[in-house]
Parts: structure tokens; sequence; C-alpha cells
């Protein structure tokens, strides 16, 4: 419980640094995707963003599919010209489907990233990744 008032207290302090502001984001989202919550998901970007994050949860829950873990895993996080440029990639996560049957997620391979954070309207949103 102690991560999450963390990281709801970084989103909300403009001055939070931009690696913080994403791993506090980070929680979020795996917050939302634990507790099938697209509006907490929503929350984690700025308007337009990204839907397709919002919809596929939308869509697993719509088939009563449940999330555990959805941690994502960092191996570096530095501030570039173009923002935060991170190497990463999922953490172990399970779906658990309406019949209770598990199914591990495959792990993914490092991504090499770009996202593009700001603090917009009193929260840290994701505004772009590339």
């Amino acid at each position: 419980m102690g991560e999450w008032i963390a990281a709801l207290a970084a989103l909300a302090v403009p001055f939070t640094g931009h690696c913080d502001a994403l791993a506090a984001l980070d929680a979020l989202r795996a917050l939302a995707w634990t507790s099938g919550d697209e509006r907490l998901l929503s929350r984690a970007y700025a308007p337009g963003t990204d839907e397709a994050d919002v919809e596929r949860l939308r869509s697993w829950r719509e088939r009563g599919i449940t999330v555990e873990g959805a941690r994502t895993v960092r191996a570096s996080c530095r501030i570039g010209a173009g923002g935060v440029e991170v190497v990463e990639r999922l953490g172990p996560t399970v779906a658990v489907l309406a019949d209770g049957t598990r199914h591990r997620l495959p792990s993914d391979a490092w991504d090499r990233r770009i996202v593009e954070v700001a603090h917009r309207d009193g929260w840290w949103r994701i505004v772009r990744v590339r």
C-alpha cells in the first residue's frame, strides 16, 4: 500500500524527476491493470495518447480476464534531448481467465524507448512513446 501512496504523491508534485515520475506512472499502470480499472489507467496518459492500452484493458475485463503482476522492469533510465530514454520490459505477468485458468504471459525482450512525460493539470502523464 505504501508503494501506491508514494507513487500518487510523486505524480502530484511538479518537481518530481522525470525518471521518478515515469516509475510512479508504471506503478499506477500496474495497479490499473491488476485491478481492471480503465479510469485509473487513463490517468497515466495525456488525453488522446494511448487509447489502445485502455481499450486492451477494457477488452480483457469484458472477457473476464484479470491480470497479476504487470510491473515494468527497467534496466536504465536517463534524460535525453527527446525525452526519457529507457530500456525496459514487462516483468512476470499472469493472465487469469474467467474459468480460473492461469496463463503466464511470455517474457518480453528488452525494449529501448523514448518516453515523453509532462506535469499537466496537476499530474504527471505520459505524453508520447517512441
